[in-house]
Protein backbone atom coordinates (compact mmCIF):
# COMPACT_ATOMS: atom_id res chain seq x y z
CA UNK A 1 0.00 0.00 0.00
CA UNK A 2 1.66 3.22 -1.13
CA UNK A 3 1.83 6.16 1.47
CA UNK A 4 1.36 9.88 0.21
CA UNK A 5 4.75 12.55 1.15
CA UNK A 6 8.15 11.83 0.72
CA UNK A 7 9.50 8.56 -0.52
CA UNK A 8 12.09 6.39 1.15
CA UNK A 9 15.12 5.71 -0.68
CA UNK A 10 15.86 2.34 -0.36
CA UNK A 11 18.98 2.41 -2.30
CA UNK A 12 21.64 4.10 0.81
CA UNK A 13 22.23 6.91 -1.12
CA UNK A 14 22.50 10.13 0.74
CA UNK A 15 19.96 12.40 0.48
CA UNK A 16 21.67 16.20 -1.13
CA UNK A 17 19.16 18.34 0.50
CA UNK A 18 20.37 16.62 3.64
CA UNK A 19 23.54 17.33 3.83
CA UNK A 20 23.05 21.04 2.60
CA UNK A 21 21.19 21.43 5.76
CA UNK A 22 23.64 20.39 7.76
CA UNK A 23 26.32 22.46 6.13
CA UNK A 24 23.96 25.24 6.59
CA UNK A 25 23.54 25.03 10.39
CA UNK A 26 27.51 24.69 10.75
CA UNK A 27 28.12 27.44 8.64
CA UNK A 28 25.19 29.49 11.01
CA UNK A 29 26.92 28.24 14.03
CA UNK A 30 30.31 29.51 13.07
CA UNK A 31 29.69 32.87 11.96
CA UNK A 32 27.01 33.14 15.26
CA UNK A 33 29.94 32.48 17.05
CA UNK A 34 32.06 34.82 15.27
CA UNK A 35 29.83 37.58 15.28
CA UNK A 36 29.16 36.67 19.40
CA UNK A 37 33.29 37.14 19.42
CA UNK A 38 33.56 40.35 17.47
CA UNK A 39 30.57 41.84 19.40
CA UNK A 40 31.69 41.17 23.25
CA UNK A 41 35.02 42.53 22.01
CA UNK A 42 33.35 45.84 20.60
CA UNK A 43 31.04 45.71 24.15
CA UNK A 44 34.53 45.31 26.47
CA UNK A 45 36.13 47.83 24.38
CA UNK A 46 33.41 50.19 24.94
CA UNK A 47 32.91 49.96 28.02
CA UNK A 48 36.61 49.50 29.37
CA UNK A 49 38.18 51.69 27.03
CA UNK A 50 39.42 53.99 29.04
CA UNK A 51 40.86 51.59 31.67
CA UNK A 52 42.82 50.17 29.25
CA UNK A 53 44.21 53.19 27.82
CA UNK A 54 44.66 54.53 31.56
CA UNK A 55 46.88 51.08 32.07
CA UNK A 56 49.10 51.34 28.43
CA UNK A 57 49.63 55.29 29.38
CA UNK A 58 51.23 54.09 33.13
CA UNK A 59 53.11 51.10 31.96
CA UNK A 60 54.81 53.60 28.84
CA UNK A 61 55.49 56.04 31.81
CA UNK A 62 57.09 53.18 33.90
CA UNK A 63 59.31 52.26 30.97
CA UNK A 64 60.14 55.98 30.36
CA UNK A 65 61.44 56.79 33.46
CA UNK A 66 63.29 53.19 33.72
CA UNK A 67 64.85 54.81 30.52
CA UNK A 68 65.73 57.72 32.25
CA UNK A 69 66.91 56.41 35.19
CA UNK A 70 69.66 54.53 33.23
CA UNK A 71 70.76 57.15 31.25
CA UNK A 72 70.60 59.30 34.19
CA UNK A 73 72.90 56.37 36.77
CA UNK A 74 75.07 56.16 33.29
CA UNK A 75 75.66 60.39 32.88
CA UNK A 76 76.09 60.45 36.78
CA UNK A 77 79.03 58.51 36.88
CA UNK A 78 81.00 61.41 34.55
CA UNK A 79 83.92 62.64 34.91
CA UNK A 80 85.65 59.97 35.25
CA UNK A 81 88.35 59.58 37.83
CA UNK A 82 91.92 58.04 37.06
CA UNK A 83 93.73 55.76 38.86
CA UNK A 84 97.42 55.17 38.98
CA UNK A 85 99.47 53.17 40.81
CA UNK A 86 102.96 53.33 41.71
CA UNK A 87 105.93 52.57 39.16
CA UNK A 88 106.88 49.69 41.57
CA UNK A 89 103.81 47.99 40.60
CA UNK A 90 103.78 48.49 36.76
CA UNK A 91 102.37 52.17 36.82
CA UNK A 92 98.94 51.08 36.30
CA UNK A 93 96.48 53.55 35.13
CA UNK A 94 92.81 53.18 34.18
CA UNK A 95 89.56 55.01 34.82
CA UNK A 96 86.10 54.22 36.58
CA UNK A 97 83.28 56.02 37.63
CA UNK A 98 83.36 58.70 40.36
CA UNK A 99 80.82 57.34 41.81
CA UNK A 100 82.62 54.37 43.27
CA UNK A 101 85.16 54.31 46.22
CA UNK A 102 88.06 52.58 46.36
CA UNK A 103 90.17 50.94 48.92
CA UNK A 104 93.65 50.10 49.04
CA UNK A 105 95.86 47.17 50.56
CA UNK A 106 99.40 47.34 50.11
CA UNK A 107 102.28 45.88 51.13
CA UNK A 108 106.06 45.47 49.95
CA UNK A 109 105.33 42.82 47.31
CA UNK A 110 101.84 43.04 46.08
CA UNK A 111 98.71 45.02 45.35
CA UNK A 112 95.78 44.65 45.95
CA UNK A 113 92.79 47.39 45.50
CA UNK A 114 88.80 47.24 45.40
CA UNK A 115 86.41 49.70 44.10
CA UNK A 116 82.77 49.44 44.80
CA UNK A 117 79.45 52.14 44.60
CA UNK A 118 79.49 54.59 46.99
CA UNK A 119 81.41 52.93 49.84
CA UNK A 120 83.80 49.62 49.92
CA UNK A 121 82.29 46.88 52.01
CA UNK A 122 84.41 44.54 54.14
CA UNK A 123 86.67 42.84 52.27
CA UNK A 124 85.39 39.48 51.62
CA UNK A 125 86.35 36.13 48.81
CA UNK A 126 82.56 36.15 48.88
CA UNK A 127 81.57 39.67 47.88
CA UNK A 128 81.00 40.35 44.43
CA UNK A 129 83.12 43.72 43.95
CA UNK A 130 81.99 45.87 41.08
CA UNK A 131 86.41 46.13 40.54
CA UNK A 132 88.93 44.46 42.09
CA UNK A 133 93.00 45.18 41.10
CA UNK A 134 95.95 42.71 42.08
CA UNK A 135 99.76 43.01 40.78
CA UNK A 136 101.37 40.14 42.43
CA UNK A 137 104.71 38.13 42.07
CA UNK A 138 103.30 35.42 40.75
CA UNK A 139 104.16 34.75 36.99
CA UNK A 140 101.98 35.05 34.42
CA UNK A 141 101.77 31.45 33.69
CA UNK A 142 101.11 30.24 37.15
CA UNK A 143 98.46 32.62 37.61
CA UNK A 144 96.71 31.44 33.87
CA UNK A 145 97.20 27.55 35.33
CA UNK A 146 95.24 28.81 38.87
CA UNK A 147 91.41 28.29 36.19
CA UNK A 148 92.21 26.01 34.64
CA UNK A 149 90.27 23.32 36.06
CA UNK A 150 87.53 25.89 36.12
CA UNK A 151 87.95 25.98 32.24
CA UNK A 152 87.90 22.51 32.04
CA UNK A 153 84.75 22.09 33.92
CA UNK A 154 83.08 24.76 31.49
CA UNK A 155 82.38 27.19 34.14
CA UNK A 156 84.92 29.65 32.67
CA UNK A 157 85.53 30.32 29.20
CA UNK A 158 89.18 32.05 28.33
CA UNK A 159 90.00 33.87 25.51
CA UNK A 160 93.31 36.65 24.30
CA UNK A 161 93.05 39.65 24.86
CA UNK A 162 94.44 42.47 23.32
CA UNK A 163 93.64 46.33 24.73
CA UNK A 164 95.27 49.74 23.47
CA UNK A 165 95.80 49.03 20.08
CA UNK A 166 97.35 51.54 18.11
CA UNK A 167 99.41 52.59 14.60
CA UNK A 168 102.56 53.06 16.63
CA UNK A 169 101.50 50.48 19.34
CA UNK A 170 100.79 46.68 18.72
CA UNK A 171 98.54 46.91 22.28
CA UNK A 172 98.59 45.27 25.58
CA UNK A 173 98.46 41.33 25.12
CA UNK A 174 96.96 39.13 28.14
CA UNK A 175 94.32 36.97 28.11
CA UNK A 176 90.48 37.30 29.38
CA UNK A 177 88.64 34.65 31.26
CA UNK A 178 84.62 34.49 31.69
CA UNK A 179 82.06 32.84 34.09
CA UNK A 180 81.40 31.69 36.89
CA UNK A 181 84.21 31.79 39.50
CA UNK A 182 82.80 30.74 42.66
CA UNK A 183 78.83 30.35 43.82
CA UNK A 184 78.60 34.36 44.29
CA UNK A 185 81.25 35.29 41.46
CA UNK A 186 80.59 35.50 38.19
CA UNK A 187 82.34 38.41 36.03
CA UNK A 188 85.32 38.16 34.11
CA UNK A 189 89.43 38.72 34.79
CA UNK A 190 91.32 40.62 32.61
CA UNK A 191 95.05 39.21 32.82
CA UNK A 192 98.55 40.88 31.76
CA UNK A 193 102.25 40.61 32.21
CA UNK A 194 104.34 43.07 33.92
CA UNK A 195 107.94 42.29 33.77
CA UNK A 196 107.68 39.45 36.10
CA UNK A 197 104.57 40.09 37.88
CA UNK A 198 100.93 39.45 36.97
CA UNK A 199 98.41 41.95 36.66
CA UNK A 200 94.90 40.67 36.79
CA UNK A 201 91.32 43.38 37.15
CA UNK A 202 88.12 41.27 38.00
CA UNK A 203 84.91 42.01 37.73
CA UNK A 204 82.70 39.92 40.06
CA UNK A 205 79.17 40.64 38.37
CA UNK A 206 77.50 40.72 35.16
CA UNK A 207 75.95 44.26 36.83
CA UNK A 208 79.50 46.17 36.11
CA UNK A 209 79.97 44.61 32.86
CA UNK A 210 79.29 47.77 30.99
CA UNK A 211 81.82 49.56 32.80
CA UNK A 212 84.40 46.85 32.50
CA UNK A 213 84.15 46.88 29.40
CA UNK A 214 83.18 50.32 28.05
CA UNK A 215 85.34 52.30 30.48
CA UNK A 216 87.81 50.23 32.32
CA UNK A 217 89.34 47.82 30.37
CA UNK A 218 89.94 50.89 27.25
CA UNK A 219 91.56 53.26 29.49
CA UNK A 220 93.70 50.96 30.94
CA UNK A 221 97.52 51.52 30.81
CA UNK A 222 100.60 49.86 32.79
CA UNK A 223 104.28 49.53 31.79
CA UNK A 224 104.62 46.24 30.13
Amino acid sequence: MKKFGWKSDERGAVNPFLIGMIIFALLAIGLGGAFFWAFSQMNDYKNNSDQKVAVAVAAAKTEQQKQLQAQFNEDYKKPFLTFQSSSDFGSVSFQYPRTWSQYIAKNSDSLQVYFYPVAVPPIDVKTPFALRVTVTNQDYASVLNNYQSLVKSGKLSATTLTIGKTDTFAGYQGTRIDGQFSATINGSVAIFQIRTTTLQIFTDSSDYLNDFNNTILPSLKFQP
